[in-house]
């Protein structure tokens, strides 16, 4: 028995219909107009995605701040594991499973794969620019800024035709809960660098416990249209490796990071500050280009598909701040 209540909650004709007419509106303002503006969705859209965040988030851990790069990896971490875990419990079909009128964006279904609701870009959007709004929203114009980042993600969902309102606004919602929630909890964390030990503790056996359920004991719909099942929930599980590897990776990495290595962001100089994002960011490229994307469209077992992201999380937030607080202690004109 699977989720009945969630998907005929979620997806009753009274409750989508206009979610659905919402999107036919959209659709038609896209379609009689000029692709100008999808295109500029489809750039707005990838704020969302997997590689720009993680990059924002190593940038400010590496270069910015540790404590607040911590904080946000916390935030990119918990938003992917959350956002996966709903989209699995809840089995909501895509906008277009549920009414044939809608025809998305053909260059948006390469990550809008799977189930739908809640919207992940939204999530995550809204859970590392509502952080970064809450760490460096000294004045209303940043504010504004991160704010009106995090609408665009979500509107660039609707516009390409990918999500539903609620979809978008649940995402939303994940995000700014984690962002008040994880500042406690790092705050707390910092007054006694152990409890970064009970966290990852607690973390893992949750996470492992979740797992452990979502691939062995929840019960998935299989619904066929003209001999073709909609969603394959076996794919879809083993895809959902790869967030789940970073998750775990980097989550782990920056608590270890934080309790054993004496490393901070705010050391050397500005050039040395440029120079390690730079590099740290262009393997962070090469390595998601080449091997990730290149394990997500092949037939690879769980393992890799886990252990190639999870080994990417390690190295941005425990591996590579390693590498460079050696540096820094073994050439001290890096310094200040």
């Amino acid at each position: 028995m699977y989720n009945y209540f969630m998907i005929e909650f979620l997806s009753s004709e009274s409750w989508i219909t206009p979610q659905i007419d919402l999107l036919l509106y959209l659709q038609n303002i896209r379609v009689a107009h000029s692709e100008l503006l999808s295109r500029l969705f489809l750039s707005l859209t990838t704020l969302g995605e997997l590689l720009v965040p993680t990059i924002i988030c190593s940038v400010v851990y590496w270069c910015v701040n540790s404590k607040n790069g911590v904080y946000l990896f916390s935030l990119h971490s918990l938003n992917i594991f959350v956002a996966q875990c709903i989209k699995l419990f809840a089995c909501v079909y895509r906008p277009w499973i549920l009414s044939d009128k809608i025809h998305p964006v053909k260059e948006a279904l390469m990550l809008a794969y799977g189930y739908s609701f809640p919207s992940g870009h939204t999530a995550q959007a809204a859970s590392v620019y509502g952080g970064l709004a809450m760490k460096y929203g000294k004045n209303l114009y940043i504010i504004f800024l991160f704010v009106l980042m995090i609408l665009l993600v979500g509107f660039s969902r609707l516009w390409l035709g990918v999500h539903t309102p609620q979809d978008v606004v649940t995402g939303l919602v994940i995000g700014i809960i984690l962002v008040f929630l994880m500042n406690k909890i790092i705050d707390w964390a910092e007054n006694n660098k152990n409890i970064y030990l009970y966290l990852i503790v607690a973390f893992d056996v949750i996470a492992l416990a979740l797992l452990i359920y979502i691939y062995y004991f929840n019960h998935y719909p299989y619904d066929y249209v003209n001999g073709i099942l909609i969603v394959d929930p076996r794919i879809l599980l083993r895809s959902s490796l790869i967030g789940y590897g970073l998750s775990l990776g980097t989550i782990n990495g920056a608590f270890l990071c934080r309790r054993f290595i004496s490393f901070e962001a705010s050391s050397g100089l500005l050039i040395s500050k440029l120079f390690r994002a730079l590099i740290g960011s262009f393997l962070i490229i090469i390595y998601y280009l080449y091997v990730v994307r290149h394990v997500f469209t092949h037939n690879y077992g769980c393992p890799v598909k886990f252990l190639v992201t999870f080994i990417l999380g390690i190295f941005i937030t425990l591996v590579y701040p390693a590498i460079i607080q050696y540096i820094n202690k073994n050439l001290p004109l890096n310094y200040k």
